[in-house]
């Protein structure tokens, strides 16, 4: 039997417990709905983005953007520098090293994510964590490390993996293929779909002759890496949103399991209570009756 000054204790814990955790909801659910509120549409944007591909012929022109021979791929993991995140950041770490080979690179931002790959003895370059207000120049240096590690290295592909939300309650881990990207120009037979904006914003009467006042590869490499820049702050928005509802759900049930362990504590204490009652009151009438045989009492 647990003494009942442990159990008033325990029960002064919990409650205190509770309280501090319904904060941090409550915390975390504010930031959510600040971020989401804060979040840009870049559909204009990636409507003259697309414009541009759609009117740059790539017909027999090769780069390594575009494909090249089998080699070696880098894999961009997105993780969290939060805290009641592990689940989801074990799940991006997870899915990412289930595609890696030994000949691989790995690029892992968020240092949670680097504790996790640091575990298994994997070279890796690191990248600190997205902040809650995302900057222009930390997406800068992120694009220009996967570009320059992809030409330097002469990979053949590059990926990113991350938490991509889909609502408050659900957060799906995806894979983006940012090289090579030779479907980011329409007018290759064969080619997917970009997830760029509609067309139609430049304006231009598709019968009019463009004239490129600069080498192809020069503009491919240009436009690329505007797309690059422009998706991965893009990620880093659906990377946060996908934090913030996750710390909400991961502290409501943390609340639900405080609540339903403060019950069954509740239950115990009345319990023992009553039985503390019943025993007192069993040892009073017993010592009456040893008395009233003695004659010690009427």
């Amino acid at each position: 039997m647990i003494p009942l000054v442990i159990l008033r204790k325990d029960l002064a814990f919990n409650k205190v417990m509770e309280s501090i955790i319904e904060v941090l909801k409550g915390v975390a659910a504010t930031e959510y709905f600040h971020l989401q509120s804060k979040r840009k549409s870049f559909d204009e944007f990636e409507g003259y983005l697309r414009d541009l591909f759609e009117r740059v012929d790539i017909s027999g022109f090769q780069h390594p953007f575009l494909g090249g021979p089998a080699s070696s791929s880098n894999i961009v993991m997105i993780t969290s520098d939060s805290g009641f995140l592990g689940e989801l950041n074990m799940s991006v770490v997870n899915y990412g090293l289930a595609q890696y080979r030994s000949d691989d690179l790995l690029t892992v931002v968020g240092k949670e994510g680097v504790r996790y790959i640091g575990e298994q003895g994997i070279k890796y370059t690191s990248f600190a964590g997205i902040d809650d207000d995302i900057s222009y120049s930390t997406v800068i240096k992120l694009r220009d490390h996967i570009v320059n590690e992809f030409f330097n290295k002469k990979l053949s592909s590059t990926v990113i993996v991350y938490p991509h939300f889909v609502s408050f309650a659900v957060q799906k881990i995806e894979q983006f293929q940012l090289f090579p990207c030779r479907f980011l120009f329409p007018q290759e037979s064969g080619s997917g779909k970009t997830g760029l904006g509609q067309a139609g914003f430049l304006q231009i009467d598709p019968s009019e002759k463009v004239i490129l006042d600069s080498p192809l590869k020069s503009i491919v490499e240009y436009l690329v890496k505007v797309w690059v820049g422009q998706l991965i702050h893009l990620i880093f928005w659906e990377s946060k949103l996908s934090e913030w509802a996750a710390r909400v759900m991961h502290l409501e049930r943390s609340s639900n399991e405080i609540r339903d362990q403060q019950k069954k504590m509740r239950l115990q204490y009345f319990r023992t209570m009553h039985e503390r009652s019943d025993k007192s009151t069993r040892e009073i009438f017993v010592s009456r009756m040893a008395l009233r045989k003695t004659g010690a009492i009427a």
